[in-house]
């Protein structure tokens, strides 16, 4: 036998919760106010026909330049964070099959 094993080869091991999810209150990781977070994403600038566990950072929308993109993600961003959110690392909440519960 050559080559290399790897013993936990399982892709659900890299699914992460939703991007909403991510964004959080100090003080209140994993169990932010999920409603009002989703009133103040849609006064961001979420587009209102998008459920907030639907919306992916990185998804352009139809006819949009990544420029466009990269300045609405920022405001929208800049707006949850001025509405006193942290927007935490993907790492931070864990794998969907083994949550840290630090993002809801």
């Amino acid at each position: 036998l050559t080559g290399c094993v790897v013993a936990d080869l399982d892709s659900s091991n890299f699914r992460h919760p939703p991007y909403a999810h991510t964004i959080q209150k100090p003080g209140q990781l994993g169990h932010t106010d999920v409603a009002q977070r989703t009133k103040d994403l849609y006064g961001c600038g979420l587009d209102k026909n998008i459920a907030p566990d639907d919306f992916s950072r990185n998804q352009l929308r139809p006819g949009e330049t990544s420029e466009g993109h990269t300045k609405r993600i920022s405001r929208l961003e800049s707006c949850m964070q001025n509405k006193g959110y942290i927007l935490q690392d993907f790492d931070k909440c864990g794998p969907l099959k083994a949550p840290t519960g630090k993002c809801n």
